[in-house]
């Protein structure tokens, strides 16, 4: 009987081990339960008011407080050893939770990057160009992709030599038309071409910064191994001598 319970209590603390001590931050602050399997094991307790710690204790003692407090414990962050929690009352609970929701939200809809296409023949006019390109400008500047779509008509065959010159020049033309509006995004390149169109393609500019991040983490990464095998060659040379 004795060592049934014993086991017992070494599952629902394990489960607690898992659940809140995992090196995964919640997405949402919830609130913690205390049980006996888990009473005993320690955590940073904060006071919600003005954030400040007010130890490192057992989560028995945490309930008390919060009980002696009117208020309830509230786990913020898993990835801490031990994991934070807070006091708080229900109401600032709810309220959190919902801004947190909806910041993961956007978060998500940031990922999503979509694309705008836009349509454009050579013998658009100059004011419609104009509104165009700034509904582009709008659409990039909340993260879409922007897929320029420039069509010069029916296919050419290739016995057809003159009519591919002229189309050659024509698409020159439009190119050299497009290109100080172009330059006012920081990358363009060129997906598809053939007679009859032109595909040009500016990445989103969440891409961008997320590609320049990555780049940066790499110079970093590289810095600090380079220094580590600086250090060790001076070293080994030290020794050396």
């Amino acid at each position: 009987m004795l060592r049934r319970f014993l086991t017992n209590q070494l599952i629902i603390s394990t489960r607690f081990v898992s659940q809140y001590y995992s090196k995964k931050k919640i997405l949402v602050p919830s609130r913690l339960g205390v049980t006996p399997g888990n009473q005993h094991l320690e955590v940073n307790l904060f006071d919600d008011e003005n954030k400040q710690l007010l130890g490192r204790m057992s989560l028995i003692e945490a309930q008390k407080l919060a009980k002696y407090r009117d208020l309830i414990l509230v786990l913020f962050d898993e990835s801490r050893d031990p994991p934070d929690v807070r006091l708080m009352t229900g109401k600032n609970l709810a309220q959190i939770r919902d801004e947190t929701r909806v910041n993961k939200k956007r978060e998500l809809s940031n990922d999503k990057i979509t694309d705008f296409i836009l349509r454009l023949r050579p013998n658009i006019a100059e004011k419609d160009l104009l509104t165009k390109l700034a509904q582009a400008k709008n659409a990039y500047s909340k993260g879409c992709s922007i897929r320029f779509s420039l069509d010069f008509g029916r296919a050419i065959d290739e016995k057809e030599t003159e009519k591919l010159t002229e189309r050659a020049d024509e698409q020159k033309e439009f190119l050299a038309r497009l290109k100080p509006y172009l330059e006012e995004f920081p990358k363009v390149h060129t997906n598809s071409k053939s007679t009859r169109s032109i595909i040009l393609i500016i990445p989103s500019k969440f891409l961008i910064e997320k590609s320049t991040k990555k780049q940066e983490e790499k110079n970093e990464e590289s810095e600090s191994i380079d220094d580590k095998s600086s250090i060790s060659s001076q070293h080994n040379h030290k020794k050396s001598i």
